[in-house]
């Protein structure tokens, strides 16, 4: 996984200096330059600006698919997320600049909603980098996913062996753990980290309300039992977590890139309206 400081930070900051120095030379050309009638985007300042950033939009979605492809040789992968998250901020002043900060009820305006819907949704994507996998690696605690839900598996046939030779009641629990505990789900069960109507916490709860009697053996038992059901309700706990974390880690891409289709649809209709009308 890619640390956010290993990207933001790649090659003494690499980008970000070439991200500033692109705004720089855009705000002194478009500061150079008065023609008459005032400046727009129909001006030379303003096309070539224009250029600047729809090639910037379109080299950006390439990086998007290129940085996706662990096969391709060349820079290395944060390189590409370093490039992907710098250059992709200066279109925030760079399509202002090509418009001459002119925005109406039209495909034009469309086009820089768009802009900052995509580079605020991946704002959201580096903080949820720079916070998650951190809280995810405590939560884990050198333990993987696959290794946990197999801990699961293992604790569910412990409890059917001590389960044996106690009442229907102390079966039933574990029945109930087994067979009505669910792991992932819904996006919103996923993110939520709880669930509300778990198998596990209802038969723990079933198991510590017992008042059964028991011989001396049996109530060994079904302390066993107890701790095991216990055990399981924790790890159940830290696998949600788990997701909950992972989840974070996706919803953003859930906005960001359809924004980012949206935002070439809408480029596209602009091109083609300049061209036309022009």
């Amino acid at each position: 996984m890619i640390g956010p400081r290993s990207f933001l930070e790649y090659r003494n900051y690499f980008y970000l200096k070439v991200s500033l120095g692109i705004l720089l030379v855009a705000v002194a050309a478009y500061l150079a330059t008065d023609p008459p009638g005032g400046r727009n985007g129909g001006t030379w300042t303003g096309y070539g600006l224009g250029i600047v950033s729809a090639s910037m939009i379109a080299w950006l979605m390439w990086l998007g698919f290129r940085k996706r492809d662990y096969s391709s040789t060349g820079a290395p992968l944060r390189g590409w997320v370093s490039a992907h998250v710098y250059l992709g901020t200066t279109l925030l002043l760079l399509v202002p600049l090509h418009s001459a900060f002119e925005f109406g009820t039209n495909v034009h305006t469309l086009a820089y909603l768009l802009v900052c819907a995509v580079v605020l949704s991946g704002m959201l994507g580096v903080a949820f980098y720079a916070l998650v996998p951190t809280a995810m690696t405590r939560n884990r605690n050198n333990i993987t996913l696959e290794a946990m839900l197999e801990r699961i598996a293992e604790i569910d046939s412990e409890c059917r062996i001590a389960a044996e030779g106690l009442p229907d009641y102390y079966a039933q629990a574990v029945v109930m753990s087994i067979e009505q505990t669910r792991i992932g789900g819904s996006l919103r069960a996923q993110l939520s980290g709880h669930d509300p109507d778990c198998g596990t916490a209802r038969a723990l709860r079933r198991l510590r309300a017992s008042d059964i009697e028991l011989r001396e053996d049996a109530k060994e038992q079904e302390r066993k039992l107890v701790e095991l059901i216990a055990r399981k309700e924790l790890l159940l706990k830290q696998i949600r977590r788990d997701i909950r974390y992972k989840g974070m880690l996706d919803l953003w891409l859930i906005f960001h890139v359809p924004f980012a289709f949206a935002l070439c649809a809408a480029l596209i209709v602009h091109v083609f309206a300049v061209s036309w009308y022009h």
